[in-house]
């Protein structure tokens, strides 16, 4: 299945202009007044990664990008966990997700209506985010009133519970914490909102004066921020080179970077298959290893796991065959235990008797 990435923020920011943009689809209910999204739409974006274009066309054979589901979230108001705006529907949404992109609008159109009457991307996302720790805090609330000591991991998960609700009222989101492996396990367990990873991403025209706060705030609260012209992009998806060229949208925004981000923040590795078939691209977690990996194409694959025969793209670059790879000693036979490093280029063999 792939991950899950919820485009969270308050109504009319832009969240179902980027949905369309991000996942190539025409959506018809992309409408100026709040709430024109209920139930989340979703679809699936392609991984941007100029590695699987070098390696199609050295094999002449077709690509199949790593992908995400991108999951288009009504948008939130103040309240939300009170229920007002749908608010405890839509927020269920989003603990579905596994990586939040708040989207912030940094644009003035005084068309778009904006509920808080005005433009600023910081108020907006502090409204998010309290709501956000506002929910927590009940959940955390309705487990500490089920829960009943009965022997020391009990006691240990009513002093964790009791630490994330001291935090949470203090307004600090979960994700600013640091949890040893076993606190994490029961933290985890509770699936918190503010838990989940997060970036933001800048709707904006310009360099306007909102913009340029909320890139001071990022840098401030240490919040990783990706800028985009939503509106622009997508006019400039639809127009030709030279038409490009003549309004002076001549530098392609760099969604690699965006890939790069998706993947910091969901700790996720890519390793590809090549052949004459097709050169294909996967996202593992980095903790993986090679039979784990080899899981990911087929189950079976994993179950008969013999070995793997590894070469890294960088070292692929420089010596562009697996003839040259074979003479400079940079292809190996790895076992089931080789952690499968980010760019490496694999071969698994396996057998049908195999235990």
């Amino acid at each position: 299945m792939p991950y899950k990435i919820g485009l969270v923020g308050l109504p009319n920011v832009g969240k179902s202009s980027l949905f369309s943009f991000l996942t190539k689809k025409d959506w018809d209910e992309i409408k100026n007044y709040p709430f024109a999204t209920i139930k989340p739409n979703t679809g699936i974006m392609l991984l941007s990664d100029s590695r699987l274009e070098k390696l199609s066309q050295f094999w002449q054979s077709p690509t199949v990008p790593s992908l995400v589901e991108i999951i288009d979230i009504a948008g939130l108001i103040k309240g939300a966990a009170e229920g007002l705006g749908l608010g405890n529907e839509f927020l269920s949404h989003i603990r579905e997700v596994d990586l939040i992109c708040h989207v912030c609008r940094c644009f003035p159109e005084k068309e778009i209506i904006h509920v808080e009457k005005t433009v600023d991307p910081i108020r907006d996302l502090e409204i998010i985010q309290l709501e956000l720790i506002l929910a927590d805090l009940q959940q955390v609330e309705k487990r500490l009133k089920k829960l009943k000591i009965r022997d020391e991991k009990s006691q240990k998960e009513k002093e964790i519970l009791q630490f994330v609700q001291e935090k949470l009222e203090k307004e600090i989101p979960l994700s600013q914490l640091v949890f040893s492996e076993e606190e994490n396990k029961i933290v985890k367990s509770c699936n918190f909102l503010t838990n989940k990873p997060v970036f933001l991403l800048a709707n904006y025209s310009g360099k306007t004066a909102e913009f340029q706060n909320l890139e001071k705030y990022a840098q401030t609260k240490k919040l990783d921020l990706f800028p985009l012209a939503v509106k622009l992009e997508t006019e400039a998806t639809e127009l030709s080179p030279l038409e490009r060229e003549a309004i002076g949208w001549t530098t392609a925004t760099d969604f690699s970077l965006l890939t790069q981000k998706i993947k910091e923040l969901l700790k996720l590795k890519t390793f590809f298959t090549v052949g004459e078939d097709e050169v294909k691209s996967w996202l593992a977690y980095k903790t993986m290893n090679a039979q784990e990996c080899a899981g990911l194409i087929h189950s079976d694959i994993q179950k008969n796991f013999i070995k793997v025969r590894v070469y890294n793209y960088l070292d692929w670059l420089q010596f562009p065959s697996e003839k040259e790879l074979n003479r400079a000693g940079k292809i190996w036979e790895k076992g089931a235990n080789y952690s499968i490093q980010e760019g490496d280029i694999c071969h698994f063999l396996f057998g049908k008797n195999r235990a």
